[in-house]
């Protein structure tokens, strides 16, 4: 796509009655008329044509308007008309890139705000990880143990540098807080973690308390990793830092902050620029050993303001959500949650659920499990964070579990990796028995 040309723009009235001269009516808005959120194969046009609608300040279509068409990385955009119609539509043919993953469009007039179209490229499915198969994984950390916790995945398709697949996660070396700094992995592959040559290691480190949650955005329009994590002090403080790289990151600054334990596992949603969500759980003052827990939903216009938090309906009787990961889904249109779930007063969570909601507030549940402690030997007395990747074009599902098993008087952390077809994770209520629970060998004193 060539880059766009800005040119002046005036679009005249008709001459007012009595009157021999015209006035000038400028763009005051443009808005997404259709073609959002559509899915092609790689290199394929989308279905429909992208069509925006401009108007002018008293909310009227405006006829012969100039709009200007951009897309990202190996996309083209082809115009099927110079200016905007009799309806003030203009419309434009998306033709993906050789690039899989979710990418952005803009149709641009100057002086007002651009619209902006969302798509996702579906790649042809590989094997890897072959289905149904746990695989441990194995981190360098910093202070060596191997030991993690709390990872959540990032893509970043159409990236000019680097690897495509970025895994943020936490050393926890048996269950040893003061290193639990976030840290950010680097690979092509699902299973094989590296550290890239300059990469930090942990990117942060804490001014006083301690750090966990780390949560992965990608922007593709600014192609920047944005980085949230939870600082505890006497407060919950969600810190943002920024990278275009990965290597160098900006100085964190403070988004979020409540009293212990208002905001654990912060869970950050972009689901289009303009339209952020923040999900985290609201545990009271005493944490995980609460007899329940709320999880809460705040809103953003840029990531960085947030607005107040506000409960959403998201649990099942008698287990209670601990840590998530929530993403949004553009080729359902829904929201998806996946959490380990906590049962009252208790912190060594055994199982991990996955729910659906179309609105981010009202969750609907599987009831059976997406994984339970002792199906993997690694997370053989905890199932912990868990986070994912839905891939449309084989229908699957990529998780990461992390958890632990209790070794020698003490637990020992560790994650690893599992491809699941989506039809086999969301299971009708009544096909399994529900499984059956068993306590932990010993308790958690403290807590990721």
């Amino acid at each position: 796509m060539r880059p766009a040309t800005v040119a002046a723009l005036f679009v005249w009235l008709a001459p007012v009655a009595g009157c021999g001269e015209s006035e000038p009516l400028l763009p005051a808005q443009m808005r997404v008329a259709t073609g959002d959120g559509q899915t092609a194969p790689i290199g394929a046009v989308l279905p429909e044509p992208l069509a925006v609608t401009v108007l002018d300040a008293g909310g009227q279509p405006l006829r012969g308007v100039r709009v200007d068409w951009r897309a990202s990385g190996g996309d083209r955009l082809t115009p099927l008309a110079a200016t905007t119609d009799a309806t003030g539509r203009a419309r434009a043919i998306w033709m993906l890139g050789t690039v899989s993953g979710a990418r952005s469009a803009q149709a641009t007039v100057p002086g007002i705000e651009p619209a902006v179209f969302t798509a996702l490229a579906e790649a042809v499915p590989d094997e890897t990880p072959p289905f149904d198969t746990p695989t441990g994984l194995d981190f360098a950390t910093y202070e060596g143990s191997h030991q993690v916790v709390h990872p959540d995945f990032v893509a970043t398709p159409g990236r000019a540098a680097g690897p495509p697949l970025h895994l943020a996660i936490t050393p926890y070396p048996f269950g040893d807080a003061r290193y639990e700094n976030p840290s950010l992995f680097e690979g092509t592959r699902p299973d094989a973690w590296s550290l890239s040559p300059g990469t930090p290691n942990p990117v942060v480190v804490p001014d006083q308390g301690y750090l966990s949650d780390p949560d992965l955005v990608y922007l593709p329009e600014q192609d920047e990793l944005w980085l949230y994590y939870r600082q505890v002090t006497g407060d919950n403080i969600v810190r943002l830092t920024r990278s275009h790289d990965g290597r160098q990151w900006s100085t964190p600054v403070e988004v979020v902050r409540a009293p212990n334990h208002q905001i654990v596992s912060p869970s950050v949603v972009r689901r289009a620029p303009g339209d952020w969500w923040m999900f985290a759980v609201n545990s009271g003052p005493v944490g995980c050993s609460a007899a329940s827990t709320t999880v809460e939903v705040r809103r953003s216009a840029d990531g960085l303001h947030w607005g107040p938090a506000s409960a959403t309906a998201l649990g099942q009787a008698g287990l209670w959500p601990w840590h998530l990961d929530v993403q949004w889904i553009p080729t359902r249109q829904v929201f998806w949650a996946v959490y380990n779930a906590k049962e009252a007063g208790s912190c060594t969570t055994p199982a991990v659920y996955l729910a659906e909601s179309p609105d981010g507030r009202a969750w609907d549940v599987v009831t059976h499990p997406v994984l339970t402690k002792g199906v993997v030997p690694a997370l053989q007395d905890i199932v912990y964070r868990t986070t994912f990747e839905y891939q449309p074009a084989a229908d699957a599902i990529t998780f990461w579990f992390s958890g632990a098993r209790f070794e020698n008087g003490r637990y020992v952390w560790g994650a690893v990796v599992e491809r699941r077809h989506r039809a086999d994770v969301f299971v009708p209520p009544g096909v399994f028995d529900e499984p059956r629970l068993p306590p932990a060998p010993a308790p958690l004193e403290d807590w990721p």
